[in-house]
């Protein structure tokens, strides 16, 4: 922003200054002030997301699994729905507090009631902003339908012409958004340094102005810049419209069943959904009253089988006699030894997600490493849990098994023991999956049912997908691996330069 405040008054001020100018100011602010920043980039957030991002305000995403649970609420969505209203207004309303902060030199408090105050009555220059980003996400969506034409027309000639053709068009889209998204950033900042600007005229101090002298050097290092940017993209392109770049990750059907075919975590959706030949049947398990081992994802019966009851409460025998009700469909509660029979008749891996409660056994975990290690092993069955004293459990007495720690969220990397993540799907990005792969960890996404966002979890190069929908997933790996047109390889790759953040 102090770049672009320069730049706007003329100022030829080096990047160098600019930068040193940043940095002192970075030195004066109080931990009152970054405690403000947080709150007030929340709040901001879905507004200015268009224009702004960054690896850490990408994390601030209300994870997928939460939302569903809350859209099966009506009450629940209308007040999610008034609180998004809320924040973006609020939102709207405080867009003027960063350049109030770091041009003006404000206080978070006071650059906060100040900017409330200069943008009453100013909903045309809020629309104007928003506009700024309707114009800026047209302009690449147009593009990339043009361009998808004309390489469907270019993968009708030869192999040659429609190869060059795809790598030229994948060049020209990659450049385009970002220049697009460079000068909607600019703009974006102008129109809000103009905004205070008008409303206090008050110059700000700047050091003198520098001579205006451009050295062949400067021009010399920015040409090889840029070339070196261009070859780099030709590279790219080219290895990534061969298939070079993605893995085609580990198919798991969530609970068992593939769009409602059954009851989750039965025997008979088991049963229907390894006909499908997934790799993987992620299930789950729950320690009961007399130390055995039950099929069941929720801590209480009360939604499939009409008992109040958690399964700490009950015996095996006691469970397994109940029948559960799902999409129509009804089952017994099977046990875990039964359950793993039928996978193993089935010739399905399983994916076991151990469930724990505080009310767990003190040797729960060994119970289940006496009674299952070797038959996991022998199945090449994988286990999972939300419970780091599992994974570490199991990797000091079970070193064998493959363990999968499972994050709702991502803060940063945890530094443990496990053979891989399991990650919710809404914060997950590139920087956790490259950084797990580089400590030869694995990545599963969860629980994955868009087709978009299968896309995007595979581009992100996971190693696993978690989903309910397993048809879905496998006609989305099929579309994307299976010798696809150059045309369709650039509509994805389309798809996901516009989930991209312009600032990133």
């Amino acid at each position: 922003m102090s770049g672009i405040d320069n730049i706007s008054r003329h100022h030829n001020q080096t990047f160098w200054q600019i930068a040193g100018h940043a940095v002192s100011q970075m030195a004066h602010l109080r931990f009152g002030s970054f405690l403000f920043f947080t709150i007030y980039f929340i709040l901001v957030l879905p507004f200015s997301n268009v224009y702004l991002s960054s690896p850490l305000l990408s994390k601030v995403a209300i994870p997928t699994f939460i939302l569903e649970t809350v859209t099966k609420n009506a009450w629940l969505e209308i007040l999610l729905a008034a609180v998004a209203i809320l924040v973006l207004y609020i939102g709207i309303r405080l867009t003027l507090v960063l350049p109030l902060m770091i041009l003006k030199r404000q206080r978070g408090f006071e650059a906060a009631g100040n900017s409330w105050a200069m943008t009453r009555h100013r909903t045309g220059y809020m629309w104007r902003l928003m506009m700024l980003g309707v114009i800026s996400l047209a302009s690449t969506t147009l593009l990339s339908v043009a361009l998808y034409f004309l390489q469907t027309n270019l993968d009708h000639q030869s192999s040659g012409i429609a190869f060059t053709g795809a790598v030229i068009n994948m060049g020209l889209l990659v450049i385009w958004q970002r220049l697009i998204a460079s000068f909607s950033l600019v703009v974006f900042m102008l129109m809000l340094i103009l905004a205070i600007r008008d409303d206090n005229g008050a110059q700000i101090k700047t050091p003198a102005k520098l001579p205006s002298k451009r050295k062949w050097g400067r021009r010399f290092i920015a040409a090889s810049l840029i070339v070196i940017f261009l070859l780099s993209e030709v590279i790219y392109n080219a290895e990534y419209l061969q298939g070079a770049l993605l893995n085609q990750p580990l198919t798991i059907s969530n609970r068992g069943v593939d769009d409602g075919n059954g009851v989750q975590n039965t025997i008979p959706a088991l049963n229907r959904t390894s006909k499908e030949h997934p790799n993987f049947v992620e299930m789950d398990i729950h320690e009961t009253k007399d130390h055995q081992f039950v099929v069941m994802h929720d801590e209480n019966l009360a939604n499939l089988a009409g008992v109040n009851a958690a399964p700490y409460q009950l015996t095996l025998q006691q469970m397994t006699s109940m029948k559960v009700h799902e999409n129509g469909y009804t089952a017994h509660i099977a046990s875990f030894n039964q359950y793993l029979r039928a996978a193993e008749r089935d010739h399905q891996r399983l994916l076991v997600e151990i469930k724990t409660t505080s009310h767990d056994s003190r040797n729960m975990l060994q119970l289940f490493i006496h009674r299952y290690e070797r038959r996991l092993l022998h199945d090449h069955d994988q286990i999972h849990s939300l419970d780091y004293h599992v994974i570490s459990g199991l990797k000091k007495h079970a070193p064998k098994l493959f363990v999968s720690y499972i994050l709702p969220y991502n803060f940063s990397f945890p530094e443990t023991k496990a053979n891989a993540y399991t990650m919710e799907e809404t914060t997950l990005n590139s920087q956790f999956v490259s950084e797990a792969h580089r400590r030869n960890q694995w990545v599963y996404a969860w629980t994955v049912d868009d087709s978009d966002d299968m896309t995007k979890m595979l581009f992100l190069n996971v190693d696993g997908i978690i989903t309910d929908n397993l048809s879905e997933l496998q006609a989305t790996i099929k579309s994307t691996f299976n010798h696809p047109s150059y045309a369709h390889r650039l509509l994805i790759y389309s798809n996901e330069l516009q989930n991209e953040s312009p600032a990133n």
